[in-house]
């Protein structure tokens, strides 16, 4: 026996002894009382203690002892008077205390390093605060009796301390406060004697997994509540509360809880039924599980209340009269709810509908015949007793033998197989799951092996995945298995259906540079083996290289870089089977690519680009022009990068991990100052924004020089649009889209040879649309909308660049949306020719200058087109930025081609799935008085309006036309999109009048 040296502890020890009446001990081993000292396993250091007093003459604990344990853990003190020196001295080594039939002067302030702390019928003067006890992981506050209880009260007194996670509460309480910040595993609130209901508003301050409110019977009074409760926890329960609504009419609500509270149960409780009997209670949608229980209810529910609301509702106990209600039949396991009716009143017969739901009904009168389904379960005890104690006359109470015989056990069909996902089959009577180890887990199994899993109760089987080795074996059962339903002790022999591939989902990814990698979802796939591969896969008129197959998944390459967006059919052919599935998949252009940069200045600096990158970048490469964009930072959609000063047009070149990316002419510096043309700017006729001319009302043009008239009439039906002001003609047509290769060059080419009206609400906006196949399966679709404007100018904002359109002015928008791209590195043009001609009959008869056509840009891209012919100019202006799934970019804006009558401008577009461009035209009177309107020129009249526009994927054109004359005009616009202005002949007279 070991003797221990104690040192310092031998006289607080001897003292401890003294105190508490503890048997004497020889040779100092405290160790051999181990009721009341716990030693560690060397028997040489006390780790715990455990002392009690007399219940009739408390001993008081003597200070100035308990700090000399240096090493003691858990302390237990019983029927003693403990100071608050107590809670100053214990040593930090000690994590639980447990204080039974003790009386301390007040609650201690500070519980220092104390983690559990258990107290039981504790005497103490004054309140709680949670400063005292927030550090705790475990609190117990337990009375064994109400006259123990003081009117203590919980306070917060706003230091909460450092957050807890898993705290347990199981506290006897007078006032709920506002709890801390902790995270309670699970809080237990007792009604104390003294209990104010005031504080359940307080409820929604606990995180708590697990709510419980209970009356013992220290409070026993009915609990005055208004009604509403709110509670953010997941579990609440009630136990032995007496709920006091204020009216016959009200509720108790927990609709204002959060979608975490899912489980409820109140047990014992009274005031859940009005003076109908209805229970009034109203549930927040998160509620699954529900359970009232021994709570007199005498109605059952609406089906409304539970059924496709809860999964499980329990009212055992209850004193609920009349016949059982219906339950839907569920068509799969999702439908099926679990219903605990058991111990109340019920009477008359089981609904059909019962064997397909978990249900528990018995302990009632029920009297009908049992059905069929429960019959082939009464050998299982276990399952028996969800309707034992009935008056069922095939089935007598407390039968344990002599059953009806079980018959009806069936297949709807064959049993179906497949790999790489489960199966389902119907049928009747099969049983439900059950807890009995003589059948759990599997009550129903066969031979060859089945994985079959109940999914419904009595209607449907769930087969699992058959592999390919199980395949082998019922190839040589000619696919058939015998099924065994251990439960009736009854076998069935089925045939198998074996199921061909079903392809669930497709997903793709960039293979480098060589094509495209290809991720199948989906069952009845065969397994690939290392001899031969049983998986084939094509794409479209594409073989895709099996890079893996298991049942459920497979992963190949198709070696095409230029592979076109288009819905492909996807067939996968099992070898093993000999089967085959087919999957519409539309394929559309994968990462990397960019949609929109916002460039710096001309002296360089930050860059940033959108696009998509991938989910997974690891090594990116970023080349604008000759220099490398270096990358700060950057995720799936965005690059964040500098890069030194430049100028003008770059190309723009993209590595993400090893997949390559190029744009021609994607980028362009931003000039550091932007003047205006004219002198003065604007030639004094409106204000310079970005170096674009915002000309004042009624002039127009590059520099505001030119005048604007008054408005022509428009008229309109479904095949044309007039603007009619003298008979001149003004016309445009948006004549072809193209898309553009890398190289410059045109892959395909869509011409516009009819266009559908489709009239709007309102008389000044009218839409005409184009569909185009290109060879896929889903039309592009281009349109275009027709605005007036009419009575004021209207200002409009379009890449952070401002514009106004004066009264008279056609505004025209297009749009282009799911087109198909031949190429993953291909964009789009939108050509638009336009052309201006005075009528034939007019040319006999009048002299006119011949039109002078020209136009402004920077050498990189176009601002201005204007065309004049005597003192009529025509002006077109264009801003080199689009809108890039909604970001503005540089957009390349060109003349295309020339003639003496007509002029055809492109404007590039990046890649994208909406884009937005919005160039604007206008027919203005030239200022200059030396003109002469006739200069001699025999030759005939062609003036030309370019107008042109290159449109991306989901594009939207917005022009805006106007016609402005001293002499009347008639503007019209054709179903092919094309306006012509023509001058009409008239009499003198007329020509007075106007």
């Amino acid at each position: 026996m070991s003797i221990i040296k104690f040192n310092n502890n031998k006289i607080s020890i001897d003292t401890l002894i003294g105190v508490y009446n503890l048997p004497p001990i020889e040779n100092n081993n405290y160790c051999g009382l181990p009721d009341n000292f716990k030693c560690d396993i060397n028997q040489t250091t006390i780790l715990s203690i455990n002392l009690s007093g007399s219940e009739t003459n408390k001993p008081v604990f003597p200070d100035q002892i308990i700090g000399t344990f240096k090493n003691v853990s858990e302390i237990k003190i019983s029927n003693s008077n403990v100071s608050l020196d107590f809670f100053k001295e214990y040593p930090n080594t000690l994590s639980t205390l447990t204080l039974e039939s003790c009386g301390i002067p007040n609650f201690p302030p500070s519980l220092k390093t104390l983690k559990n702390l258990y107290m039981y019928d504790l005497l103490f003067s004054g309140n709680i605060t949670t400063t005292s006890i927030n550090f705790l992981s475990i609190f117990k506050l337990k009375y064994s009796s109400s006259d123990l209880i003081s009117d203590y009260q919980f306070i917060n007194d706003g230091n909460s301390g450092a957050t807890k996670t898993q705290v347990i509460y199981e506290i006897t309480m007078n006032n709920i406060h506002k709890f801390s910040k902790n995270s309670f595993a699970e809080v237990t609130i007792i009604l104390g004697k003294y209990f104010n209901p005031d504080g359940l508003v307080n409820l929604q301050t606990i995180n708590s997994a697990k709510l419980t409110m209970i009356d013992i019977g220290h409070f026993n009074m009915p609990m005055n509540v208004d009604g509403l409760f709110t509670f953010n926890g997941a579990q609440l329960n009630f136990k032995n509360i007496h709920f006091n609504l204020p009216n016959d009419k009200d509720n108790l609500d927990f609709t204002n809880s959060t979608k975490l509270f899912t489980q409820m149960e109140i047990n014992n409780c009274t005031g859940l039924i009005n003076s109908t009997g209805d229970l009034r209670v109203l549930l927040s949608s998160g509620i699954k599980f529900l359970g009232i229980i021994k709570s007199n209810l005498i109605k059952l529910p609406p089906l409304s209340f539970y059924y496709g609301k809860l999964n499980v509702f329990g009212l055992k106990g209850n004193r609920i009269t009349g016949s059982l209600p219906d339950i839907p039949e569920p068509n799969d396991k999702q439908q099926t709810i679990t219903l605990d009716f058991s111990e109340n009143l019920f009477t008359g017969s089981i609904p059909q509908n019962y064997c397909y739901h978990y249900v528990n009904i018995s302990n009632n009168f029920l009297d009908g015949q049992l059905p069929m389904c429960f019959i082939c379960i009464l050998n299982d005890y276990y399952l028996r007793s969800i309707v034992d104690n009935n008056d069922f006359p095939n089935f007598s109470r407390g039968s344990i033998s002599n059953f009806p015989q079980c018959t009806g056990i069936s297949f709807s069909s064959k049993l179906p197989i497949t790999s790489g996902g489960n199966s389902i089959v119907n049928g009747t009577n099969f049983g439900w799951n059950s807890l009995n180890p003589k059948y759990s887990p599997y009550s129903i199994t066969s031979n060859p092996n089945l994985d079959l899993l109940l999914s419904i109760p009595n209607k449907q089987i769930s087969i699992g995945v058959v592999s390919y080795e199980e395949f082998e074996i019922f190839k040589k059962t000619n696919f058939t298995s015998n099924v065994f339903f251990s439960i009736p002790n009854i076998t069935i022999k089925v045939e198998l259906d074996v199921l061909k591939p079903v392809i669930k989902e497709v997903r793709s990814y960039p293979y480098f540079n060589s094509g495209y990698g290809f991720m199948i979802l989906g069952t009845g796939f065969s397994y690939q083996s290392e001899s031969s591969s049983q998986t084939i896969v094509t794409f479209g008129n594409y073989k895709c290289s099996l890079v893996s197959s298991s049942g459920n998944f497979i992963e190949c390459i198709v070696y095409e870089k230029q592979l076109a967006e288009r819905v492909y059919t996807i067939t996968v052919n099992n070898n093993q089977t000999f089967l085959s599935g087919d999957y519409q998949f539309k394929f559309q252009r994968t990462y990397p690519y960019i949609t929109a940069i916002n460039p710096p200045t001309t002296n360089g600096g930050v860059v940033v680009v959108f696009g998509s990158y991938g989910p997974n970048h690891t090594v990116v490469d970023l080349l604008i022009g000759q220099q490398q964009c270096n990358i700060e930072t950057m995720n799936s959609s965005v690059i964040i990068c500098s890069i030194g000063g430049g100028s003008g047009v770059q190309n723009i070149s993209l590595t993400v991990d090893g997949v390559n990316w190029f744009g021609l002419e994607y980028f362009r510096y931003k000039d550091q100052e932007l003047t205006c043309p004219g002198t003065p700017p604007c030639s004094g006729n409106g204000d310079c924004l970005n170096g674009y001319c915002v000309c004042d009302g009624g002039f127009g043009g590059e520099i505001c020089k030119q005048l604007f008239t008054d408005d022509p009439v428009v008229r309109r039906n479904d095949t044309l649009t007039q603007m009619i002001k003298n008979g001149y003609s003004f016309g445009f047509s948006i004549t072809d889209i193209r898309e553009i290769d890398f190289n410059g060059k045109t892959v395909r080419q869509h011409n516009f040879t009819s266009w559908s009206l489709t009239p709007d609400s309102t008389i000044l906006k009218w839409t005409y649309v184009n569909y185009y196949s290109g060879g896929g399966e889903q039309n592009s679709i281009i349109s275009y909308t027709i605005e007036q404007i009419t009575g004021t100018a209207k200002t409009f904002t379009f890449a952070g660049e401002q514009f106004t359109l004066q009264p008279g002015s056609l505004k025209l928008s297009a749009n282009i949306s799911n087109w198909e791209y031949l190429g993953p590195l291909n964009t789009l043009q939108l050509q638009i020719q336009s052309s201006v001609k005075v009528d034939a009959a007019q040319d006999e008869n009048e002299c006119h200058q011949k039109s002078n056509i020209n136009s402004n840009g920077d050498g990189v891209s176009l601002n201005y087109i204007t065309i004049q012919k005597d003192k009529n100019v025509f002006s077109g202006r264009f801003i080199d930025k689009v809108l890039s799934d909604g970001r503005p970019t540089f957009s390349k804006v060109s003349i295309s081609e020339q003639t003496e009558d007509s002029i055809t401008v492109s404007i590039s577009l990046p890649y994208c799935k909406e884009c937005l461009i919005d160039p604007d035209f206008s027919v203005l009177l030239s200022q200059d008085d030396s003109i002469n309107s006739c200069g001699g020129s025999s030759s005939r009249l062609k003036w030309v309006i370019p107008t042109s526009i290159i449109l991306g994927l989901l594009g939207i054109i917005g022009i805006a036309i106007g016609a402005y004359f001293l002499l009347r005009n008639r503007l019209y616009v054709s179903r092919s999109g094309v306006i012509v202005l023509k001058k009409s002949t008239k009499s003198s007279s007329d020509s007075s009048r106007a």
